[in-house]
């Protein structure tokens, strides 16, 4: 194990993208629940509060990153260099994809109510979203699926992970409701 610990962090280190159980096991040419070990032993090591590293669960892997705590820190040594943020649009362009998938891009300008081909592009291009298939449907429509770069950008390991549909309300509170909620 004490070989394999340099090396997994070696290897964690130096991607930029999570990295699948399965992938890092074969890579390194060990069981997955030696890995495991490794991983969980990882994760206490980095626990201490004298770490600014941890590693995450994400998109069906592991990622090495800085501990949320040093985000002000970081940002005053590098500057604002945050990925890029999506739009109102391409947000909710996305979270339909995400409950609805599969879904034909009509289908998403139906529910939005405007056409969506620079949202799509955006998505495209940023690799959150993906075609995969075809409706069968007159056309053809390819159908969109949501990525593990989409799993990645929101930091979530898997759909599982989203809010319920019935938690997510679009309504605002009333200002009788606000002043009720500020008492308790």
């Amino acid at each position: 194990m004490e070989r394999i610990i340099p090396q997994v962090e070696a290897i964690l280190f130096s991607s930029s993208e999570p990295i699948g159980k399965d992938e890092l096991a074969k890579a390194l040419g060990i069981e997955k629940t030696l890995l495991m070990q490794v991983i969980e032993y990882l994760r206490e090591k980095y626990s201490s509060s004298d770490s600014g590293i941890m590693i995450i669960e994400v998109a069906s892997g592991y990622q090495l990153v800085t501990k949320p705590q040093f985000s002000e820190v970081l940002e005053q040594f590098f500057g604002n260099r945050k990925a890029p943020r999506l739009s109102t649009p391409a947000l909710e362009t996305l979270a339909i994809i995400a409950y609805k998938q599969p879904i034909t891009k009509q289908e998403v300008e139906e529910i939005r109510g405007v056409n969506c081909d620079g949202v799509f592009k955006t998505l495209l291009d940023r690799e959150l979203i993906m075609k995969r298939g075809n409706a069968d449907l007159p056309g053809k429509p390819s159908l969109y699926h949501t990525t593990k770069k989409f799993l990645s950008y929101f930091k979530i390991s898997s759909l599982k992970e989203l809010p319920a549909i019935d938690d997510i309300t679009t309504e605002k509170p009333s200002q009788e409701e606000l002043f009720e909620n500020k008492d308790q």
